[in-house]
């Protein structure tokens, strides 16, 4: 048995799409890694599956007719932000990346997709607490050494960088260093009164005007110590929406 079916083990999961097809792929995938898996054809049988059944993951196509994943996402988040997470799959351009993890969604996979890419994410998401922030295998391809020149709350009181249940986006002065999307990271972020470190895997980068001020999403994927204990107790039991919230979302 791999590690990714034994985490999937005792799972029970949602898959939502209006394409038969698709859906049933994904789903014996799914069952075939040891997870139980529901099926729904648009948002109002998923509802209706969540009403009945205690699921510890959602993996739902946004384009369907009578509801859109989107519609789902903010159903599912406005009864608990945690559980179950949501990840999203797209063929079209419905949603932005920063979008789609400021509303809450832990993943947003595009169309065409590898099944075993959409199994490791959702083996990482079915880990309780904090063992989706800790993947010992994923190394920094390179560093990414961030100093705010103020404090954290400085920082946070000026929306120059914003925290979500599932990583932080800092808006700096990149000095013309590129950020590629989907790239690990090496990340030591420099407050004044606290330094964060951990591999991070860069989600959007937003060039924000003609100098070389950027907001990037940096989602945690490998993240320990005093870092992991601060990281976790931003969120916790704040009832954080955004999984990477971007730093005009939160007042």
């Amino acid at each position: 048995m791999s590690m990714d079916e034994e985490m999937l083990d005792g799972k029970t999961l949602l898959v939502v799409d209006d394409e038969p097809d698709l859906r049933e792929i994904v789903a014996s995938e799914l069952e075939f890694m040891g997870a139980r898996v529901f099926q729904a054809e648009n948002v109002a049988v998923a509802k209706k599956v969540l009403s009945e059944q205690k699921i510890d993951l959602i993996v739902s196509d946004i384009r369907m007719p009578g509801g859109t994943g989107i519609d789902l996402l903010d159903f599912v988040k406005s009864k608990n932000v945690d559980i179950p997470p949501v990840i999203l799959i797209t063929g079209f351009a419905d949603i932005t990346v920063s979008d789609a993890f400021n509303k809450g969604a832990e993943a947003l996979m595009n169309k065409p997709f590898k099944l075993d890419d959409l199994v490791k994410t959702v083996a990482r998401f079915t880990k309780s607490g904090d063992g989706r922030f800790q993947d010992p295998d994923l190394k920094g391809s390179k560093l990414l050494e961030i100093h705010m020149g103020k404090s954290y709350q400085a920082c946070i009181d000026a929306n120059e960088c914003s925290i979500g249940r599932g990583g932080i986006t800092v808006r700096w002065n990149t000095g013309g260093k590129r950020i590629e999307q989907g790239e690990p990271l090496d990340l030591r972020l420099v407050f004044t009164d606290l330094e964060l470190k951990g591999i991070v895997v860069c989600r959007w980068a937003k060039q924000l005007d003609q100098s070389h001020y950027a907001e990037i999403g940096l989602e945690f994927v490998n993240i320990s110590g005093n870092s992991l204990v601060f990281f976790m107790n931003q969120w916790k039991d704040k009832n954080l929406v955004p999984f990477i919230s971007t730093t005009d979302s939160i007042p």
